[in-house]
């Protein structure tokens, strides 16, 4: 009877061993798969991240300072305002840029004018009255300016002590919200704080 016994005893060794071998193989393939989505859950949360920076770090700034230009007394008729690019940006096609003008009694998007570089425009629309150290295409560029003319539809929030704001959003990057106040007093051009 010793024979048996030790001879059942080697058998449950090994078998043990085989069970402890095949919990290390699943344990490792387990692992493995819990690390892999790990890392690929880890690069789409850091490609959103990167896309999130592109978009905000890749939009326009006010590059100095907003003017109101009025022609009827008692209204500010065009606002002008210079933008550029934000440090270590991407070029925008500014043809691509939508503007809207948001007013406590009026909002609404104001169209590009055709054709959009150097002309004045008409109530409800915006042009490109001028372009600052730049070359003859629509991109704004590191180190340039363009100089855009805004003219909302209604004047209605455009009086003495209205308040505004003006969103210029190039397509698929941050708004631009650009906020002023008319003056108490207003004359042919006016700053705008």
């Amino acid at each position: 009877m010793s024979t048996s016994s030790s001879s059942d005893a080697g058998f449950t060794g090994l078998e043990a061993a085989v069970v402890l071998l095949a919990f290390v193989i699943v344990a490792a393939v387990f692992g493995f798969v819990v690390l892999q989505a790990g890392f690929s859950s880890a690069q789409r949360g850091q490609s959103v991240i990167h896309d999130g920076i592109r978009q905000a770090g890749s939009s326009c700034m006010v590059a100095g300072i907003v003017y109101g230009i009025s022609a009827t007394p008692g209204f500010v008729e065009s606002i002008v305002v210079p933008v550029g690019l934000t440090a270590g940006s991407e070029p925008i096609d500014i043809a691509t840029v939508s503007v809207r003008f948001v007013g406590q009694k009026h909002s609404g998007i104001v169209s590009p004018s055709l054709p959009l570089v150097g002309v004045f425009p008409e109530p409800g629309f915006w042009s490109v009255q001028e372009r600052v150290n730049s070359d003859a295409d629509l991109l704004l560029e590191p180190g340039e300016q363009f100089v855009l003319n805004i003219s909302p539809k209604s004047l209605v929030d455009c009086r003495p002590y209205g308040s505004f704001a003006i969103e210029i959003k190039p397509a698929g990057r941050a708004a631009l919200r650009v906020e002023r106040t008319v003056p108490g007093s207003i004359e042919r051009v006016n700053r705008l704080d």
